[in-house]
């Protein structure tokens, strides 16, 4: 049982450790043009879509305002609630509402607005509606690889807070199905990390 919960931990370090990698490497080619991934990157790339902490692409919802960019924003508040339908208590949100807003923080530091500082121009607060959030089964998980996944969405509202408009509209989701060990042994609260690396992925720069 110890090596087997020693591999479970092995493995989701080598995610997180991976994510990092990715992360600097991505961050280092800001600005630059970009050659292509070649196919040991892009297989890299399909494994670690599984990991618990890794970053799902947000999907931009309709046209955004004219001329309104993300990556040249100020970050605001950031809220959360649960849309009709999906079942989340208080601490669920202010958990991952704290998650995005530690994430922003540490990623663009210089973007964010420091709280009961009136809103500069260009600043837009986050809000999270959340379309759902099912913890999965672990058992089911740890069977077969596929079953009892884990899946967190939302609908990330993007708003300019002097007048209450939406600006922006993302949809983020991150799923993980993980098999065996590591997928019996990974929380929601693992997953929601990786959601909300997602969430901040919204203001990084192309």
């Amino acid at each position: 049982m110890a090596a087997l919960s020693s591999y479970a931990i092995n493995l989701g370090s080598w995610c997180h450790s991976m994510i990092r990698r990715v992360f600097i490497v991505s961050s280092r080619a800001s600005g630059r043009a970009r050659r292509g991934l070649g196919l040991p990157s892009l297989l890299m790339v399909t494994v670690l879509a599984g990991c618990a902490g890794s970053v799902a692409s947000p999907t931009l919802v309709g046209p955004s305002n004219p001329g309104f960019d993300p990556a040249a924003s100020r970050i605001g508040a950031v809220s959360a609630e649960a849309g009709p339908g999906v079942v989340m208590t208080k601490e669920d949100l202010d958990r991952i509402a704290h998650r995005v807003e530690a994430e922003l923080t540490a990623a663009f530091p210089d973007s964010m607005t420091a709280p009961g500082v009136p809103p500069p121009p260009g600043e837009v607060d986050a809000k999270m509606v959340f379309t759902e959030y099912d913890k999965g089964n672990a058992f089911a998980r740890f069977m077969l690889a596929g079953l009892g996944q884990i899946r967190i969405g939302a609908n990330v509202f993007l708003i300019e807070p002097a007048s209450n408009r939406t600006v922006s509209e993302f949809e983020v989701s991150k799923d993980f199905a993980f098999g065996g060990i590591y997928g019996g042994a990974t929380r929601v609260e693992d997953v929601e990390d990786g959601f909300a690396r997602s969430v901040a992925a919204i203001f990084k720069q192309a």
